[in-house]
Parts: C-alpha cells; structure tokens; sequence
C-alpha cells in the first residue's frame, strides 16, 4: 500500500492506506522486456547490480498487465517480484489489488508473497524474494500499512528486502529498503515517568488497566508471550481497554485498535496516551497492524493541533519505554497525509453532532475508575 502505488495525477490518492490489496494475481516463465526502465539518478538506493535491475524491470512489465479489482477506492495498485525456484527457471510473480464490501482489502505486497509461496513454498518466498515491484504513475515514501509490515516481517528476509517503485511516466525505477519502515519494541527509549509528559497518577493508571485487561481477551491459539492488553487515555481524561482476542478463523482482534474502537464508539476521539502490556518480565510486542491504529487516531489529535499519542510499554517490573505512535511507525501513511481534508469533514461532521444535542452513554469504566 505505498503512497506511490495510489496517487493519480492531479488526484488525491486518499485511501491508499486500505490499497496495496492484492488478489487476482499469477506466476509464469519470466516474459520478454516491454520497455526499458533505469535507475531514476534520485533513487534513495542506488543498485550497480545491473542484473538486479534487469529483474525488476522485467518484473515492472509484468506488473504493469496486473490484474486489479478496486471496487472502493478505484486506484490500482499493481505489484510483482522475480523469484528463481530450486532446479527451475526464473519466474516473475504479479499481484493487484482486490477490495470487497466495507473498507477491507487483500493488499499487493501480501499478494505477490502469498503466491510466491503458494506455487514455490514458504522457503522460497523467505529466501527468493530480494524486492517488491510497484508499477505506479507517481512515487512516493511508504513502507506499506502496519498489516502488510507484519507479513513482510514474518515471511520474507526483510531486513534486506528492496521496496521498488518504477514510475510510468518515464520508465525510472526508485529503490527504498523496507527495513527503514521498522522500529523494534527493544529499541524504544527507556522511560522514567518524570520523563514522560503524562501525570505519574494518569501512567499508573494507564499501566493497571491495560495489565487488568491482559487478563482477559481470548488466547485459543495465542501463546502467552504474544498476549497483550492495552489500554487508552483520551484527553477527556477516560480511559477505555482492550486485550487481545483470536478465534478459529484466524481474525485476531488487536488490543489497541479494541480500545480505540471503544473510544471512537463514544465520540472521544482524541488520544492522549496508550499503554501495552504483556506477559511479565518481558516487553510486550506491539503489531505494526495496532500501530497503524493507533497512528491514525494520533493524526485525529494533531489536526486538531494536540500533541501526537504517546505509546507506552510496561514490562511488568517497574520499566517503560515510551514513544510516540509516528514514531513507531516510520515511514507512514495515513488519510491525514493524503486526504486531509476528508479527515477534515468526518471531525467536523463528529463535532457538529456532538454540540448539537446528541446523548452519549458514555464509556465502561477501567478497574482503575470503578
């Protein structure tokens, strides 16, 4: 889902974040190059590797047929990589975009691994897979959504995988490593509380409700060492909760995007704070999926011109680490980049509403409040 996957020219490309989605896609013998395509003299990551470069571009070509199915947003994302398969030859895999009923959406980085899989083996998408390919009219700096970082952690050598644009208007290819949209939990700063710009009560607070709601949650097929609970403070001073949740279809509900949802449930959309806790002793891991969650309610705040939404882990022992939700998600995207002024209209829609006589129930109160 790259920024340079969406834009259209003189379009806004909002609601690529919900695009890189990828479905109808194949496999097939490498085909003959269509065009010639080069390494654009800007390019982030310059590649002397001329053979590398032949692949992406023959990769480009192949992604530029992709087929698509954006029925929401109606921007395309095409995508596609080079593998070569034990004992075969060199095949070119493609992905595009595919969106179905509410904002849902199979994502084209997540596509092209997937079948890279799918026809050559798991082994062979973590081992053979040197880049992603997105043919585009414009590029832009995304590392993808927080779900397709998850994937991409978890089924590619990522720290050295190449992120690819080729520009279509004339046949430049960008290179960005994607391990530059990735910031490990172990490398978030340590923490005193004097040195967190929350009231010690409000942190104590914040730390007891998202370690209570870690008690509950549903953990099916979740180990304990990836079980968290997570807990929000918004600037009305309320605080909402959350713990993770699985079930047998593999839909994992994440524990902040639960206590955001709650939050956002009652209108109070505006985040101060958000603490993740886990199992004890150790740091919690926070999925790049509930950072994009969080990452977008952070920019409700700031066009609104508060501070961006600190994130805060406990690792049950009296430590903490804070940063921020942009912090934690280099790289970003989000519709206050791309469509500010429809983020605009949804908080002016939202306040309107509110001031004009709307009754609220008013969130659940944490253990902490009862």
């Amino acid at each position: 889902m790259l920024s340079r996957c969406c834009l259209r020219q003189g379009t806004r490309a909002w609601l690529c974040a919900l695009l890189s989605a990828t479905a109808l896609s194949a496999c097939a013998p490498t085909p003959e190059r269509a065009t010639e395509w080069r390494m654009a003299s800007d390019s982030p990551v310059r590649l002397d590797d001329a053979a590398l470069v032949g692949r992406i571009g023959r990769a480009l070509d192949a992604a530029a047929q992709a087929g698509t199915n954006p029925v929401i947003s109606k921007y395309q994302v095409r995508a596609a990589t080079v593998v070569t398969p034990p004992g075969a030859a060199e095949q070119v895999v493609v992905g595009g975009n595919t969106e179905y009923g509410v904002p849902e959406a199979v994502h084209g980085e997540v596509s092209v691994v997937n079948h890279v899989a799918a026809r050559f083996g798991a082994e062979v998408a973590r081992r053979g897979v040197q880049f992603i390919a997105f043919y585009s009219q414009s590029c832009g700096d995304s590392r993808g959504c927080g779900d397709c970082r998850d994937y991409m952690r978890a089924s590619t050598k990522y720290r050295s995988l190449l992120w690819v644009c080729g520009r279509a208007t004339d046949h430049t290819i960008h290179v960005r490593r994607f391990s530059d949209g990735l910031l490990d939990e172990t490398d978030f700063p340590d923490a005193a509380p004097e040195q967190i710009e929350l009231p010690k009560a409000d942190i104590d607070r914040l730390i007891e409700a998202a370690r209570t709601a870690r008690e509950g949650g549903i953990t099916l097929f979740t180990g304990p060492e990836r079980h968290t609970g997570a807990a929000a403070l918004t600037w009305s001073g309320r605080i909402y909760r959350a713990a993770g949740a699985d079930d047998a279809a593999f839909h994992y509900r994440f524990p902040v995007g639960g206590a955001l949802q709650q939050a956002a449930t009652e209108r109070d959309y505006f985040v101060r704070a958000v603490a993740v806790v886990g199992e004890p002793g150790a740091w919690p891991q926070v999925a790049y999926r509930d950072r994009q969650y969080g990452f977008e309610f952070s920019s409700f705040g700031t066009a609104r011109g508060r501070r961006e939404t600190i994130l805060l882990l406990s690792d049950g022992r009296g430590r903490l680490k804070a940063t921020t939700f942009n912090a934690a998600l280099p790289k970003p995207f989000s519709v206050a980049r791309f469509n500010p002024d429809a983020l605009e209209r949804f908080l002016d829609r939202q306040r309107a509403s509110a001031t004009g006589g709307a009754k609220r129930s008013g969130p659940v109160p944490s253990s902490s409040e009862r």
